[in-house]
């Protein structure tokens, strides 16, 4: 059995109220006062034990079935000392999309909000007097405790920059104050944690799904370790970091931040973030110039069916912006609008000939035409405004 015990003694009341919260600690990590219920919801959904003690006041928690409008539910239960059990206003049906170890995050966050502590005990514990505890009995949830780390950290952060912790570990978790509340889409080389103040849904997990990304690109950009900016910089796309963001949040680069770009850039930008790059740019206003490679005859022809392709479904992009076939752009990167000028990976003409090309080529295009980012809702209305516009074209008729 796992047993959570802080000081103080809860409120039996709050217990099955829903909007009453009333945390001790100066910066508590919940709030909302609504977990607790969650957690007896999934944990006796699944097959779990539960038992509160307040103080010397034992609160023991079941299941009661009932019928609504056809329709079976099981409503919990409360019995408090030697009482009978009373459905207390919900059912197992609460926190549904729940998995077993938000029922454990949720319990240990609410412990260490009271400044507590969680252990596996073998011995039924006893109430006392002053003090709070929750016994939890069941397999799966003595499974979860054993990776509690993956949801709540217990280890010191490598480094620390302004409010965000870095960790030396892979992972796919963004930690707020020590508690995991957002998963990535891409794992990333180390496993961050933020201290700043954040807004949380009533599930504790981010409300604003692009923070995570935000915050940790913001932090890099003013780190100083120039080993940790390193592997960061040059990670590859597929990772979190490789897909971080670092231009255009008006922070201003460190030293070392720009001295590892540039390191980079001297190497012909091999593996260099793209906007890590545009970064170092306007800060040191050095111009870009990676090697330019003469066209092979193929490539002459495919660059210029790939302009004429592009002139006759709308985008004039032949004499507008010089255009520069290059060794590199870095690992992942085809194409780069910089300094008024269209810089293509020769790679471009090896992955998909003069399709790949003309993508390529509409792409610089736009960012430098109308300044749009990559993956901005501005880009993708255009594109798809112009997809609508050519299709009207093959039709032979407007819709």
């Amino acid at each position: 059995m796992i047993v959570f015990e802080n000081p103080g003694e809860i409120d039996v009341v709050s217990i099955s109220t829903f909007g009453v919260s009333v945390k001790e600690g100066e910066t508590p990590i919940g709030f909302f006062g609504t977990g607790l219920k969650y957690a007896i919801a999934v944990l006796l959904r699944s097959g779990h034990e539960i038992t509160v003690f307040s103080g010397r006041q034992v609160v023991e928690f079941g299941l009661s079935q009932e019928v609504v409008r056809g329709k079976s539910f099981q409503f919990v239960t409360m019995a408090v000392g030697t009482d009978q059990a009373q459905p207390i206003g919900f059912t197992t049906e609460l926190g549904k999309q729940w998995e077993l170890w938000m029922a454990y995050r949720e319990i240990a966050c609410n412990c260490k909000d009271e400044q507590g502590t969680a252990s596996r005990a073998v011995n039924w514990p006893q109430p006392e007097a002053g003090k709070t505890k929750i016994i939890v009995k069941g397999d799966a949830f003595e499974s979860v405790f054993a990776e509690s780390h993956f949801y709540i950290l217990e280890d010191a952060p490598y480094a620390t920059i302004g409010t965000v912790e870095v960790r030396k570990r892979a992972g796919h978790s963004f930690f707020y104050r020590g508690v995991r509340v957002h998963q990535f889409q891409r794992a990333g080389l180390f496993t961050y944690n933020d201290n700043a103040q954040l807004e949380l849904t009533e599930d504790r997990t981010v409300k604003e799904q692009y923070q995570p990304a935000y915050r940790i690109a913001r932090a890099l950009l003013q780190a100083n370790d120039e080993s940790l900016l390193r592997e960061v910089l040059t990670a590859d796309s597929k990772t979190l970091e490789g897909s971080l963001d670092f231009h255009g949040w008006g922070v201003a680069p460190s030293d070392a931040f720009l001295r590892v770009v540039g390191d980079c850039v001297s190497d012909r930008m091999t593996k260099v973030n793209p906007t890590a790059f545009k970064v170092w740019s306007e800060a040191t206003s050095k111009p870009f110039t990676p090697r330019e490679i003469e066209l092979t005859a193929v490539q002459s022809r495919s660059m210029e069916r790939a302009l004429d392709f592009c002139g006759r479904i709308g985008f004039q992009i032949r004499g507008s912006y010089p255009i520069k076939v290059v060794e590199s752009l870095g690992e992942g990167c085809l194409g780069l609008a910089q300094d008024r000028t269209i810089f293509i990976a020769e790679r471009v003409f090896h992955l998909g000939g003069t399709k790949q090309l003309a993508s390529t080529l509409i792409e610089e295009y736009l960012h430098l035409r109308h300044g749009w980012k990559d993956l901005t809702r501005e880009l993708q209305s255009f594109l798809f405004e112009k997809l609508v516009s050519v299709g009207e074209e093959l039709v032979g008729e407007p819709l």
